[in-house]
């Protein structure tokens, strides 16, 4: 590959990127969005209450009562609403989009952004 085509490949994965953000922004009301891994939620979450977050972890179940949640290596969970956005994922490693809420007695949660979630899944 000469240095002419590898400019035009950058070029090309860079319209892409500005594309899947500019979806995402879209998506999201063009509100800004957070990545954050799932430690950083649960070892502050009172300071990502409220606010719109990217972040990823195994899909989990439990079945009585039926509720999933997103885990990584270190058992860090955050629940996730609604189930149904991410049933068909069980087991695997899921990137969401969501709302980020956290109340002392309930826990940590992701409403997850179906819109956002979608263009963050079709982005390269």
């Amino acid at each position: 590959m000469q240095l002419g085509e590898k400019i035009v490949l950058k070029g090309i994965n860079a319209v892409w990127l500005g594309l899947a953000m500019t979806t995402l922004l879209v998506a999201c009301g063009g509100e800004r969005v957070s990545p954050v891994t799932l430690e950083q939620l649960a070892a502050s979450a009172p300071a990502f209450n409220g606010e719109l977050v990217e972040t990823e972890g195994v899909v989990n179940r439990f079945d009585d009562p039926e509720h999933y949640w997103l885990e990584d290596d270190a058992i860090n969970r955050v629940a996730v609403k609604p189930g149904s956005a991410v049933r068909d994922h069980l087991g695997e490693n899921l990137r969401v989009v969501g709302r980020f809420s956290y109340h002392p007695e309930e826990g940590r949660r992701i409403e997850i952004d179906a819109a956002a979630t979608a263009a963050l899944r079709a982005s390269p």
